[in-house]
């Protein structure tokens, strides 16, 4: 008798971002992506999976597709937590990213699809009971809502409950960047929760909040914080309190028109005019260049490729071409938010991120595993580090040896371009610091990664001093 092969249990792993809902989460299993509801809120969401609103939000993309996991067909999932009742099963998101990895673009991008499913769902008859670009991820430049179980049915009377939780985590970093022009990513990268009225009504010119929308929302909001903030009695009696349907429509319709209205205040940039302004190439050279990073990525057909240090997106563009996803990193937020704009409603296939390598995103939030650093995210086949090096090793003083390093763990493969102390971008770094860079030589460098990588070709760019490297990870 031939005994039966038993199929493997799947390993189940359980998202650390996903604790908050007591009615349920994400885990993974077999490298596929599963949520899991529990007790009664499994009713409600199979209902809302049976509902028009589910069909027209996932027919358009709005909101990410969830399909049935039967208790027969995969009974081992269901043991992902006690009094498990349902479970779908969710497409893979290419690459997570967070709100303080976008630029200014896409995080009102991501508060517009936010009060459009809002606006949707109370039309429906439904609530969405949360409010935070964490429900956002980014598919390129598609934003689609991936917190399915945050829909719930609205009980008559309620308020719009996540309001306060759209002003901190949308409206007040929006409104920090278009009013002062200080970016908000660094807040929000080390504040989990947003950004209070009470710690953005200092930072606001007093033109701005004289406004009458800003003032409404930040300094009279703020006010009444203070005022009536620790009235017990009050709190309980606004929190039960019956709310008209038209002044819920009127409180969505006018966050909407407040989102709408917050535009990206004027700034200019070394690297966010980097491609329209004067640069160190000839077009011979640029031409090349192109060419030799073209030909490289068709050959490959990588299936992720990261452009680091991508500043508009030039390269980006062309390694779309031939990949199936790239990541576009780098640290100008205003080159990032311009690359943006340039592939918004055109390409699902090129996500840009606000990235300094020098100091990339760490695990962080609860036990430092809620957000997940950059290089637990995900991997690249193919990384392009063009024009780079030289910022890394001699603009943030960062060991040749400690670069190829960090790029064996990020990447199997990298085109390189390496940019000697003769070139002018290179003199002028070193224009305001004393060259203590020895080993900053294209020997130097070539020792350094000798331990990571293997040199499959060195050229020449024509016309210039630069080499471009094709790096196989050893």
């Amino acid at each position: 008798m031939i005994a039966r092969l038993r199929k493997p249990r799947p390993r189940i792993i359980r998202e650390p971002g996903s604790f908050r809902d007591p009615s349920g989460g994400i885990f993974e299993a077999d490298a596929r992506i599963f949520r899991f509801l529990t007790g009664e809120s499994a009713a409600d969401f199979e209902a809302f999976l049976n509902s028009g609103l589910y069909q027209q939000l996932t027919a358009s993309g709005a909101v990410v597709e969830s399909t049935r996991v039967g208790l027969s067909a995969e009974p081992e999932l269901y043991e992902v937590a006690d009094d498990t009742q349902l479970i779908v099963e969710h497409p893979r998101i290419p690459f997570i990213s967070y709100p303080y990895e976008w630029p200014f673009e896409m995080l009102r991008a991501a508060g517009e699809l936010q009060i459009d499913l809002t606006k949707r769902a109370f039309d429906a008859g439904y609530s969405v009971k949360d409010a935070t670009p964490y429900n956002v991820q980014f598919h390129g430049a598609k934003p689609v809502f991936i917190d399915v179980a945050s829909f719930e049915p609205r009980k008559p009377g309620t308020a719009w409950r996540a309001y306060s939780q759209f002003c901190r985590m949308f409206l007040n970093p929006l409104l920090l960047q278009s009013a002062t022009g200080v970016p908000f990513q660094p807040w929000l990268r080390s504040a989990i929760d947003g950004i209070d009225v009470e710690q953005l009504g200092p930072l606001l010119p007093m033109g701005r909040k004289l406004r009458p929308k800003t003032f409404v929302d930040v300094v009279l909001q703020s006010w009444l914080n203070k005022r009536f903030g620790n009235n017990e009695a009050l709190l309980r009696k606004v929190a039960t309190q019956q709310v008209s349907d038209k002044t819920v429509a009127a409180m969505i319709d006018r966050a909407a028109k407040q989102l709408h209205g917050l535009k990206r205040k004027g700034g200019k940039t070394v690297w966010g005019d980097y491609e329209t302004g004067k640069t160190h190439y000839s077009s011979t050279a640029e031409r090349f260049k192109e060419q030799f990073v073209r030909e490289k990525l068709t050959e490959a057909k990588p299936s992720v490729t990261w452009d680091l240090g991508c500043n508009a997106g030039q390269y980006s563009l062309i390694a779309a071409d031939a990949s199936d996803y790239v990541i576009a990193m780098d640290f100008d937020e205003l080159a990032v938010g311009r690359l943006y704009e340039r592939i918004a409603g055109k390409r699902t296939n090129i996500l840009p991120l606000i990235v300094d390598l020098t100091n990339p995103s760490p695990g962080q939030g609860w036990a430092g595993k809620e957000r997940k650093a950059l290089l637990d995210r995900g991997h690249a086949d193919w990384a392009l580090a063009l024009a780079l090096v030289h910022h890394l090793a001699i603009g943030g003083n960062v060991p040749l040896h400690y670069i190829a390093e960090w790029l064996a763990q990020a990447a199997d493969n990298v085109v390189l371009e390496f940019v000697p102390k003769s070139d002018p971008m290179v003199k002028r770094l070193l224009l305001t610091r004393e060259d203590v860079f020895s080993d900053y030589t294209p020997l130097g460098f070539e020792h350094s990664i000798a331990p990571y990588f293997s040199v499959c070709e060195r050229v020449a760019i024509p016309e210039s001093d630069r080499l471009l490297y094709v790096l196989s990870r050893r």
